[in-house]
Protein backbone atom coordinates (compact mmCIF):
# COMPACT_ATOMS: atom_id res chain seq x y z
CA UNK A 1 0.00 0.00 0.00
CA UNK A 2 1.53 3.73 -1.18
CA UNK A 3 2.20 5.76 1.93
CA UNK A 4 -0.35 7.93 0.69
CA UNK A 5 -3.43 5.19 0.86
CA UNK A 6 -2.36 4.67 4.36
CA UNK A 7 -1.98 7.93 5.37
CA UNK A 8 -5.56 8.70 3.89
CA UNK A 9 -6.53 5.09 5.45
CA UNK A 10 -5.12 6.31 9.10
CA UNK A 11 -6.91 9.30 8.65
CA UNK A 12 -9.98 7.53 7.98
CA UNK A 13 -9.27 5.15 11.15
CA UNK A 14 -9.13 8.76 13.06
CA UNK A 15 -12.27 9.77 11.94
CA UNK A 16 -14.08 7.05 12.77
CA UNK A 17 -12.81 7.33 16.03
CA UNK A 18 -14.06 10.47 16.49
CA UNK A 19 -17.61 9.55 15.01
CA UNK A 20 -17.28 6.80 17.61
CA UNK A 21 -17.22 9.74 20.58
CA UNK A 22 -19.56 12.00 19.40
CA UNK A 23 -21.98 8.84 18.99
CA UNK A 24 -20.93 7.70 22.51
CA UNK A 25 -21.64 11.86 23.79
CA UNK A 26 -24.84 11.92 22.32
CA UNK A 27 -26.09 8.52 23.81
CA UNK A 28 -24.54 9.65 27.27
CA UNK A 29 -26.79 12.92 27.13
CA UNK A 30 -29.76 11.00 25.83
CA UNK A 31 -29.34 8.23 28.98
CA UNK A 32 -28.95 11.23 30.83
CA UNK A 33 -32.17 12.62 30.24
CA UNK A 34 -34.40 9.33 30.11
CA UNK A 35 -33.05 8.72 33.54
CA UNK A 36 -33.39 12.25 35.04
CA UNK A 37 -29.32 12.26 36.03
CA UNK A 38 -26.91 15.24 35.74
CA UNK A 39 -23.84 14.43 33.18
CA UNK A 40 -21.69 14.39 36.11
CA UNK A 41 -24.16 11.83 38.28
CA UNK A 42 -24.08 9.43 34.69
CA UNK A 43 -20.16 9.77 34.25
CA UNK A 44 -19.39 8.92 38.11
CA UNK A 45 -21.75 5.87 37.88
CA UNK A 46 -20.22 5.02 34.56
CA UNK A 47 -17.05 5.15 36.33
CA UNK A 48 -18.28 2.74 39.21
CA UNK A 49 -19.58 0.66 36.38
CA UNK A 50 -16.47 -0.25 34.82
CA UNK A 51 -13.88 0.08 38.06
CA UNK A 52 -15.72 -1.24 40.67
CA UNK A 53 -16.12 0.35 44.05
CA UNK A 54 -13.94 3.65 44.36
CA UNK A 55 -13.20 5.82 47.43
CA UNK A 56 -15.03 9.27 47.13
CA UNK A 57 -11.67 11.16 46.32
CA UNK A 58 -10.66 9.26 43.43
CA UNK A 59 -14.27 9.53 41.96
CA UNK A 60 -13.14 13.69 42.88
CA UNK A 61 -10.31 13.37 40.67
CA UNK A 62 -11.73 11.29 37.63
CA UNK A 63 -14.63 13.94 37.51
CA UNK A 64 -12.53 16.82 38.52
CA UNK A 65 -15.00 17.95 41.42
CA UNK A 66 -14.52 19.41 44.50
CA UNK A 67 -15.16 17.23 47.48
CA UNK A 68 -18.16 19.06 48.83
CA UNK A 69 -19.54 19.28 45.16
CA UNK A 70 -19.27 15.25 44.95
CA UNK A 71 -20.79 14.70 48.57
CA UNK A 72 -23.51 16.64 47.22
CA UNK A 73 -23.69 14.36 44.43
CA UNK A 74 -23.45 11.05 46.07
CA UNK A 75 -25.90 12.38 48.58
CA UNK A 76 -28.27 12.60 45.79
CA UNK A 77 -27.19 9.59 43.78
CA UNK A 78 -27.84 7.07 47.07
CA UNK A 79 -30.91 9.25 48.28
CA UNK A 80 -31.98 7.70 44.51
CA UNK A 81 -30.93 4.17 45.42
CA UNK A 82 -27.70 4.37 42.44
CA UNK A 83 -25.27 4.27 44.96
CA UNK A 84 -23.96 3.29 48.58
CA UNK A 85 -21.28 3.79 50.41
CA UNK A 86 -19.14 1.25 52.90
CA UNK A 87 -16.76 1.38 55.08
CA UNK A 88 -13.57 0.44 52.73
CA UNK A 89 -12.42 -3.77 53.05
CA UNK A 90 -9.30 -2.99 54.80
CA UNK A 91 -9.49 0.42 56.37
CA UNK A 92 -11.85 1.17 57.86
CA UNK A 93 -11.04 4.69 58.05
CA UNK A 94 -11.68 4.61 54.24
CA UNK A 95 -15.19 4.82 52.44
CA UNK A 96 -15.67 3.13 49.34
CA UNK A 97 -19.15 4.19 46.66
CA UNK A 98 -20.52 1.21 45.18
CA UNK A 99 -23.46 0.95 42.12
CA UNK A 100 -26.34 -0.75 44.04
CA UNK A 101 -28.42 -3.78 42.15
CA UNK A 102 -31.04 -1.56 41.28
CA UNK A 103 -28.64 0.88 40.15
CA UNK A 104 -26.82 -1.71 37.88
CA UNK A 105 -30.08 -2.71 36.56
CA UNK A 106 -31.61 0.81 35.78
CA UNK A 107 -28.70 1.75 33.89
CA UNK A 108 -27.79 -1.85 31.86
CA UNK A 109 -31.59 -1.37 31.06
CA UNK A 110 -30.35 1.51 29.21
CA UNK A 111 -27.67 -0.40 27.05
CA UNK A 112 -28.95 -3.52 26.66
CA UNK A 113 -29.55 -3.42 22.94
CA UNK A 114 -26.90 -1.53 22.32
CA UNK A 115 -24.37 -3.63 24.58
CA UNK A 116 -25.87 -6.96 22.49
CA UNK A 117 -25.28 -5.79 19.11
CA UNK A 118 -21.43 -4.45 20.26
CA UNK A 119 -20.64 -7.95 20.96
CA UNK A 120 -22.29 -9.32 18.09
CA UNK A 121 -19.86 -6.69 15.88
CA UNK A 122 -16.70 -8.00 18.04
CA UNK A 123 -17.78 -11.78 17.59
CA UNK A 124 -18.01 -11.08 13.59
CA UNK A 125 -13.73 -10.43 14.21
CA UNK A 126 -11.67 -13.51 14.46
CA UNK A 127 -9.09 -13.56 17.56
CA UNK A 128 -6.15 -11.91 16.38
CA UNK A 129 -8.75 -8.59 15.19
CA UNK A 130 -9.77 -8.96 18.02
CA UNK A 131 -6.79 -8.54 20.01
CA UNK A 132 -5.61 -5.62 17.40
CA UNK A 133 -8.85 -3.72 17.54
CA UNK A 134 -8.59 -3.94 21.81
CA UNK A 135 -4.88 -3.15 21.29
CA UNK A 136 -6.19 0.36 19.23
CA UNK A 137 -8.83 1.28 21.36
CA UNK A 138 -6.96 0.90 24.66
CA UNK A 139 -4.18 3.06 23.02
CA UNK A 140 -6.68 5.47 22.13
CA UNK A 141 -8.29 5.81 25.80
CA UNK A 142 -4.63 6.22 26.78
CA UNK A 143 -4.45 9.42 25.04
CA UNK A 144 -7.37 10.65 25.38
CA UNK A 145 -7.29 10.76 29.31
CA UNK A 146 -3.46 11.85 28.92
CA UNK A 147 -3.43 15.30 30.72
CA UNK A 148 -3.18 17.93 27.87
CA UNK A 149 -0.14 19.91 28.16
Amino acid sequence: MSERRQDDTAMDLAMAVRRLDLMMSQMHLEMSERLGLSAAELLALAHLSLSGPLGPTELTHRLHMTSGAMTAMLDRLAERDYVVREPHETDRRRITVRLTPGGRDRIFAQVHGMAGSVVAASRRLDAEQRRTVTAYLEEIAGVISAPVE
